[in-house]
């Protein structure tokens, strides 16, 4: 089974400024983007260069057999736009009311320089309703898995396959209705710049390229 860990880091909206690659980042196809994502010689090359560092190696320690790390502050292009979007909506409504509130209130100044309108998480939050609540039906799942024994955790395993389903297809859905509302380049350009520059991602193993489509286009 791939094990792999993806995650935010501190301080989402104190990110330092970072040079980002010479393409714009969220101008690549998906097909550039999976190409790179699945390269065996550069993922090498990125998880050489995480290692030499205090924050890599950190990190690596919870890995037995680390075969690709790289994060969105050199390497944004790498995520796709679905896993984006996933990390934004679980940060601006699914996670603690507090804690979500921040969030939302500390990125207005980037969803303005990004052209986004002033009601963006009011639209945003419409638009990706039924995701979120099947992303928190997923949550609510595991949890019943990690708690409860016998039958009752049996019917939420065999539960769960079937609701990360619906999850990765409303998922695809919102995100497709989020460029429709907003702009495509306008939006992307905000997942690219704002919220893959707080995430990591570390693999003891590279993803299928057809897995990543798959996922890419709503799990179908």
């Amino acid at each position: 089974m791939q094990k792999i860990t993806m995650f935010l880091l501190a301080g989402i909206a104190m990110a330092p400024v970072v040079a980002q690659p010479p393409v714009k980042p969220w101008t690549l196809t998906l097909e550039e983007r999976i190409a790179l994502r699945t390269n065996p010689e550069l993922a090498r090359q990125r998880t050489a260069i995480r290692s030499q560092t205090a924050d890599g190696a950190s990190v690596n320690s919870g890995l037995k057999s680390i075969v690709d790390d790289f994060d969105g502050k050199t390497h944004p292009e790498l995520f796709l736009p679905h896993e984006l979007f996933r990390e934004l909506i679980g940060l601006a409504f699914l996670s603690p009311p507090r804690f979500s509130q921040v969030i939302r209130e500390d990125l207005m100044p980037q969803v303005r320089q990004h052209g986004l309108p002033s009601d963006f998480w009011q639209r945003l939050q419409s638009l990706s309703a039924g995701n979120a609540a099947d992303m928190r039906a997923v949550d609510d799942l595991n949890e019943r898995i990690r708690q409860q024994g016998g039958r009752a955790r049996e019917r939420a395993q065999q539960a769960l396959p079937f609701k990360n389903a619906d999850a990765c297809r409303s998922r695809a859905e919102a995100l497709a209705a989020a460029r429709n509302e907003f702009g495509r380049d306008a939006f992307d350009s905000f997942l690219y710049d704002v919220i893959a520059a707080n995430m990591h991602h570390v693999a003891d193993r590279l993803p299928e390229p057809e897995l990543l489509r798959q996922a890419e286009r709503g799990c179908r």
